[in-house]
Order: C-alpha cells, then structure tokens, then sequence
C-alpha cells in the first residue's frame, strides 16, 4: 500500500483501522477457548462432571462440552461437539468402553460424528476399521474393512 499520497490523519485513520481489525480477529480466535473455560467453570459449581449421570441440558450453560464423559443406559460416552444437547446414542456421542475395545457401531448422523479414518468398531459380530475420513457408512458396505473377522 503506497501512504504518499495520504495525510497524516488518513494515515493514522488507515493505522486504527488496522488495529481494530486485529484486536477482532484476536478475539475470534481465542473466544471458543474462553466459552470453553467459563462454561467448565460454571458446570463444575453446578455439579456438572466427568463421568455423572447424563441429563438433558435445559440451556447452554448445561450443554456438554466437546470431550465431556457421561454415562447413559449403562454406557460410558464422549461428545464429539462443543454444546452438545443429544441424548448420547442418539447423535454428537461416541461411546467409550472401558477394555478398550472397539465400541458397538452407531449410525452417524451427520459430519459430526461421521467415524474417522482408522476408527474401529463392531458390528454384526465382527470388528471393523474405517479407510475412509468422513464415514457414514454401515461396516460391510463402503469405506470399511474387515479388523479381526469374528468377534467372540
């Protein structure tokens, strides 16, 4: 940008500009981060932990946060979303066994729970792995093969 042809007012105008445009892309950058934290925060006065009874969130300071572990019909699960208000099995949920094992395959219900590449999981019987990011797929049509064949 050539300032040559600009006054000193304009200048400093073009220099505010600037800044302010910094400072707002400071704070987009880090406001996740800071809602994360507040909310954390807020739902651990609340009783709101790792590893507790899921409840159905009843507004956003309830909501769970990406990483948050809940139990549900007997199962442990993780939400793949920030602000997650899904019944866990339902969407936004993975489920976490406590072997280790691949988890029970679960229909995604969009990109946000689609199964990673190299996501295991068991399905009819057998354990799978996806060879496809994004995978929507059932094991046995696309994006899957074959992990360890029958599981007993």
């Amino acid at each position: 940008m050539n300032f040559d042809h600009m006054t000193d007012a304009e200048v400093e105008g073009v220099v505010e500009d600037a800044e302010a445009e910094l400072a707002r892309r400071r704070t987009l950058d880090t406001a996740a981060e800071r809602v994360a934290e507040i909310l954390t925060s807020y739902q651990a006065a609340a009783g709101i932990q790792d590893g507790t009874e899921w409840r159905q969130p009843t507004g956003v300071l309830e909501a769970y946060l990406q990483g948050a572990l809940v139990t549900h019909d007997g199962k442990t699960w993780e939400s793949l979303i920030a602000m997650n208000v899904w019944e866990p099995g339902v969407s936004g949920w993975r489920e976490v066994t406590e072997d280790g094992a691949p988890p029970a395959w679960v229909q995604p219900s969009g990109a946000h729970d689609a199964y990673d590449e190299g996501a295991q999981v068991t399905h009819d019987g057998k354990g799978w792995v996806s060879t496809t990011e994004g995978n929507v797929w059932e094991p046995g049509n696309y994006g899957g093969k074959l992990r360890d064949g029958e599981i007993e």
